[in-house]
């Protein structure tokens, strides 16, 4: 009895009674597919035919599959091919078309192997509490608001930035008080008449230096300048002198007038 592979079309000689009574499992020695081989027909006494179960489906093949199975046939020798046909299908273990038609179990997933790691540890930054970043500035602004004369006095530009922030300093103690500029007329002249105050704030005696008054123009170019003398040189804390000066014919284009205490730089300026 001859059967072929159903998937690479490979023939082999079978013994009828390797497939009786219901047929069997076999196994293609060439691609080494598996299909149930039905056993051939049998006539009983009374003449009837003795069905066999059909055969379980056979998978199905590509042509390109088929066409590979027959050129790897091909080159196999016939005597091979019968020996490994007769020892495959004493090898396959019978089984029922309906078992065949269950698909193998898949295959166990790979496990993959990971390496452990030790994590890199990054160097903490050290960081300075906020609280005291804030309670350092404070102490520095407290500083400079307490002792803002010493600083002045060390650093005289640092005048402007603090009178900038309305806190201004004064290094020598006094201020000028009540300021007040009026026009005369003496003998048919014009006079220029300055009054005012001087006012110790400091806790301490200071010494009265000369006042300096001076006539501005457009743009606050100083015009003319002249000195007052005080009627006292010494003024004890709080107390006040008042003071006056006059000018005799003001120049016409003056439009402000500052007065100030002299400094050492007026002085050198007049020497100069």
């Amino acid at each position: 009895m001859r059967i072929e592979c159903p998937s690479c079309a490979a023939g082999f000689d079978v013994s009828p009674s390797a497939l009786e009574p219901n047929g069997r499992t076999v196994r293609c020695a060439s691609c080494k597919t598996t299909w149930f081989a039905a056993a051939p027909s049998l006539v009983l006494a009374d003449g009837a035919i003795e069905q066999v179960p059909p055969p379980a489906p056979t998978p199905t093949v590509s042509a390109e599959d088929r066409a590979d199975h027959e050129a790897l046939a091909a080159t196999v020798k016939k005597d091979e091919v019968e020996d490994a046909e007769i020892v495959a299908v004493e090898e396959a273990p019978p089984v029922s078309p309906a078992e065949e038609m269950i698909p193998p179990p898949p295959p166990a997933p790979k496990r993959k192997t990971v390496s452990a790691f030790a994590p890199v540890r990054q160097k903490r930054r050290s960081v300075v509490p906020l609280g005291f970043v804030a309670a350092l500035l404070f102490g520095v602004i407290a500083v400079g608001i307490m002792s803002r004369q010493s600083i002045v006095r060390a650093a005289p530009e640092l005048a402007s930035l603090y009178a900038a922030v309305g806190l201004p300093v004064n290094l020598r103690g006094l201020e000028f008080q009540n300021i007040r500029t009026r026009q005369e007329i003496q003998d048919g002249i014009a006079v220029l008449a300055i009054e005012g105050e001087v006012e110790n704030v400091a806790n301490r005696a200071v010494e009265l230096p000369r006042v300096r008054l001076a006539v501005l123009g457009e743009n606050g170019i100083e015009i003319y300048s002249w000195t007052a003398l005080l009627p006292r040189s010494i003024l004890y804390p709080h107390e006040r002198v008042p003071f006056k000066s006059r000018l005799a014919s003001p120049p016409a284009q003056g439009k402000e007038i500052m007065v100030r205490f002299l400094t050492r730089a007026d002085l050198t300026a007049s020497i100069r």
